[in-house]
């Protein structure tokens, strides 16, 4: 398995939690490497990692700054800790100083300058983040520290993605919280079929905007049996008021709607089955079956190690 781990503002690959990981997964490919201080560096330094790395082998784990770059690794599983979506909030409380590096980096620089342009790189990167569509929301977890007074994204996190815990701790990780909360989720989310124990949502609970999956849920291509639900009704009689309703007109981005009547498990009534109306991700509208062997909405709280309860954000 490789571990990608993208460290916060001005540290390195080399900081006590990179160094922590090492020591904590021997047999696996630790990945820790030096993120530039630019921004546009940073994001040529995301790339090089999504080309070289398979996302169904691999964990991303991202820490403050490091967190808010790994949100951006779409299709690969993600841990993000206490993700800071607005770095440059920071940046212009120091802007014209220079700042130390907390650990040693590669290059042997010790100091960085905060400079206006840097300020303005990072506030124009990070308006373009919310732009960035994630329907793998699934892949990613959230841990955020209960006593962290550094920064506080918790909400923006929820609007983009579904699951998130709380530990004992502050903004920066300590060993005990890398070793009871990091450690676990990490051995949990490598299991291959890690998603499958979800628990889905009764067909009378779901509402208008939940994403639900067609068939695999696991692995690089995950993202494609993505499927918005945006309406939901029972039997022939329902999906032939959808058909009046939408076929023949036009989808907001502008693919044409063509609706025909899903192919039924075996055994489902067509008067009764229960549908769905809505769209995979980059395919037209469609009315499919909702249940085992269509789409289903995943929904619930679970825990880790028996320990650390995760949220359903939405």
């Amino acid at each position: 398995m490789n571990i990608i781990y993208l460290h916060g503002l001005a540290s390195s690959g080399k900081s006590n939690t990179a160094k922590k990981l090492r020591e904590l997964f021997p047999e696996d490919n630790v990945v820790t490497p030096d993120i530039p201080v630019n921004p546009i560096e940073a994001l040529q330094l995301l790339l090089s990692l999504t080309g070289e790395y398979q996302a169904d082998n691999t964990i991303v784990i991202g820490t403050s700054m490091g967190a808010m770059y790994a949100s951006q690794m779409k299709g690969f599983r993600r841990i993000l800790v206490n993700p800071a979506f607005h770095v440059s909030d920071i940046l212009e409380e120091n802007k014209g100083k220079r700042l130390q590096f907390f650990s040693e980096r590669e290059d042997g620089a010790e100091t960085f300058t905060v400079s206006e342009a840097l300020c303005r790189e990072f506030k124009l990167m990070e308006s373009n983040l919310v732009s960035v569509s994630d329907v793998a929301e699934e892949l990613v977890v959230g841990l955020f520290g209960d006593t962290d007074d550094v920064c506080d994204c918790q909400d923006e996190y929820r609007e983009r993605f579904f699951y998130w815990a709380t530990f004992s701790g502050g903004h920066r990780m300590t060993e005990e919280v890398i070793e009871n909360f990091l450690l676990p989720t990490i051995n949990w989310m490598r299991i291959p079929d890690f998603i499958s124990s979800r628990v889905f949502v009764p067909f009378e609970d779901i509402a208008s905007g939940d994403t639900g999956f067609i068939g695999d849920m696991n692995g690089i291509d995950y993202y494609v049996n993505a499927f918005k639900i945006y309406k939901k009704g029972m039997g022939r009689k329902w999906y032939e008021e959808i058909v009046r309703q939408y076929h023949g007109t036009k989808h907001y981005d502008g693919r044409d709607i063509n609706l025909h009547f899903p192919v039924l498990p075996e055994g489902a009534d067509a008067e009764t089955v229960q549908l769905v109306y809505g769209n995979r991700y980059g395919q037209p509208a469609s009315v499919e079956v909702y249940g085992e062997g269509g789409v289903q909405v995943t929904d619930g709280d679970f825990y880790i190690n028996d320990k650390i309860l995760v949220h359903r954000a939405r």
